[in-house]
């Protein structure tokens, strides 16, 4: 074998993992770049009603407390951020907001998928498995629709995995700072965070509780956990009660729209497959892998293992749990956009389904998986 063999594979060798995260990142950008092809962006949903506010907002130099759009003099109940960001990055760049908001949706999409790589990563402490739910990220239909569409949400599905990755880092004050923001956000990603939150925090106490009762020492940990949780959940609900209080003057929920019409469409059989077909049947080995090995670590010494800590599979299970409950809230008799808290699940499915990759590949002994990359 020539030397110049030998350090092409040597370069492979080391380099193969970058590569191969690159491509993910490269063909979720080829697919999303025809945002920019069209004459204009896809004005499907809300897109030029948030186009026309920010406009407003660049040519006032203030957000409009009143609506613009259905004939306008009503509060504004939408929340800033994501509008604010166009506006922003259009006053920096001098870009128009219409293709600014284009540009964002690209840059946007990107960075939820690295949000979820690092999230899978942070749950697993094994980069195979964040590059496994990087694929799924390029095989799920349903997270593809919505890193295409120019609205608010987009944003959401940056700022829960965010949010969350300092949820499981015990990073309080940051994990605070993505709550607030998150709560300026879009109403329904709020809605899921402060209860993927909430939820977890009833795990760690009935887990302080059990331990509590067994008279183990261990549960002041979890209880410390489960306090701490209120945190980015209070930081959430004040900043939107006051965003709330300024804009409508009230603080109750029952006159935003979403609720007075009970807005959303029911998710059935053939929705909820936009998950992905590969990706749900990978959830589900990723489930049981994850219920079978948590807290657990039995690789032989100087192997390359997957770490699943009892707290990242309770915010797994947390997480999954209450987006599948907010996507059948009409089951409860809510009936409020059952197919936007879908696309939050497909989220934690599609980091699941990279444990389940893992479990599969681990299972037929590839060596592969040994060796960190």
């Amino acid at each position: 074998m020539s030397d110049a063999l030998e350090r092409l594979l040597g370069a492979v060798k080391k380099y193969w993992f970058m590569g191969a995260l690159i491509l993910i990142v490269l063909v979720a950008l080829w697919y999303r770049m025809g945002v920019i092809k069209s004459f204009v962006v896809p004005t499907y949903g809300n897109t030029m009603y948030h186009v026309g506010i920010e406009r407003e907002t660049i040519l006032t130099e203030h957000y409009p407390r009143y609506e613009l759009s259905y004939g306008g003099g009503f509060p504004n109940f939408y929340v800033p951020a994501y509008r604010l960001l166009i506006s922003s990055m259009s006053v920096a760049t001098g870009i128009d907001p219409m293709v600014m908001s284009g540009l964002m949706t690209i840059t946007i999409a990107i960075f939820v998928l690295l949000a979820m790589f690092a999230v899978a990563y942070r749950l697993s402490c094994n980069l195979y498995v964040a590059l496994f739910a990087a694929f799924f990220f390029l095989m799920s239909p349903e997270i593809t629709i919505f890193t295409i569409r120019p609205l608010p949400e987009l944003l959401g599905l940056f700022m829960v995995p965010f949010t969350l990755y300092f949820v499981i880092r015990r990073d309080w004050p940051i994990a605070a700072i993505g709550a607030a923001i998150t709560a300026l956000t879009h109403q329904m990603t709020l809605a899921t965070l402060a209860a993927v939150i909430g939820a977890y925090m009833a795990f760690q106490l009935a887990r302080a509780g059990w331990d509590f009762y067994r008279k183990k020492g261990g549960y002041k940990e979890p209880l410390s956990t489960a306090l701490w949780c209120l945190v980015p959940i209070m930081a959430a609900c004040i900043t939107y009660g006051l965003w709330q209080l300024y804009t409508l003057g009230t603080i109750s929920l029952s006159g935003i729209a979403q609720v007075v019409y009970r807005e959303g469409n029911v998710v059935d059989l053939p929705l909820f497959l936009r998950t992905g077909v590969f990706v749900l049947l990978f959830f589900a080995i990723g489930v049981a892998y994850i219920a079978s090995s948590m807290g657990n670590s039995k690789k032989a010494e100087g192997e390359y293992s997957c770490t699943i800590t009892i707290d990242a599979a309770l915010l797994m299970f947390a997480w999954a749990a209450i987006t599948l409950l907010l996507t059948f809230n009409d089951k409860l008799g809510i009936h409020i956009f059952m197919d936007r808290f879908f696309t939050f699940f497909v989220q934690i499915a599609i980091i699941i389904a990279g444990f389940g990759m893992y479990a599969l590949l681990d299972a037929i002994g590839l060596d592969v998986l040994k060796v960190k990359p």
